[in-house]
């Protein structure tokens, strides 16, 4: 169980959005810290020191993208999302294993691209209050050869700190391609949502084999 190449092509400018987001170039007078635009900087410098070092391993590099995924991403909102009308018909037991899977299958997905780096840079331009106490910040990528990149991510305020809930390159969102993906595996499955489950275990048992993070 794979991302498709287009999900693929669209995330490889994740990979440098997050990667070297220590060269955002900041509007004048933005306010830095405690606010969303300050935890999308923070989150990216984080992303920056702790990934794209060369003398770490690649199963060294997974096992911080996944600490990085639960304390900086709201996993059981965009798990919630992720499932979409099967949430409901999941079981505790079910839905807390699927979190569990979730967050290896995307580690091991993207880790990988925090290797790469092709001399891109980032403006973080603004951010405007969405609905349910959510707010979007904005920014874009900027190519060595090409034209801008549009970056955005959407974040809200949990238990007094801000965690992301989603993130769209050129107005792709990681969790809603996921959640198309999924709903086709569960369609396809005659044990449903655990029809699901079962393919991610045995797609992360695979990753981790492979390259352990555990």
């Amino acid at each position: 169980m794979t991302p498709s190449p287009v999900l693929l092509r669209k995330f490889r400018a994740l990979g440098a959005a997050l990667l070297f987001s220590a060269l955002f170039t900041w509007p004048t007078g933005a306010m830095q810290t405690g606010s969303a635009m300050g935890f999308v900087k923070d989150l990216s410098s984080t992303v920056l020191n702790q990934l794209t070092g060369t003398d770490i391993s690649d199963s060294e590099r997974v096992k911080r993208l996944r600490k990085l995924l639960v304390n900086h991403f709201d996993v059981p909102v965009v798990g919630k999302f992720v499932l979409g009308v099967y949430w409901r018909r999941t079981s505790k037991q079910q839905f807390d294993q699927f979190l569990k899977l979730y967050e290896i299958y995307v580690a091991h997905n993207y880790a990988g691209l925090f290797k790469k780096y092709h001399g891109e840079t980032i403006d973080i331009l603004r951010e405007q209050p969405g609905g349910d106490d959510t707010t979007q910040v904005f920014g874009r990528i900027n190519q060595v050869s090409g034209p801008p990149i549009a970056l955005e991510m959407r974040v809200h305020k949990k238990d007094g700190t801000f965690k992301a809930l989603d993130l769209k390159i050129e107005g792709v969102s990681m969790p809603l391609t996921h959640r198309k993906q999924f709903a086709s595996v569960i369609g396809r499955s005659s044990n449903g949502v655990q029809g699901l489950i079962d393919a991610l275990e045995k797609a992360t048992s695979r990753f981790e084999a492979e390259t352990p993070s555990q």
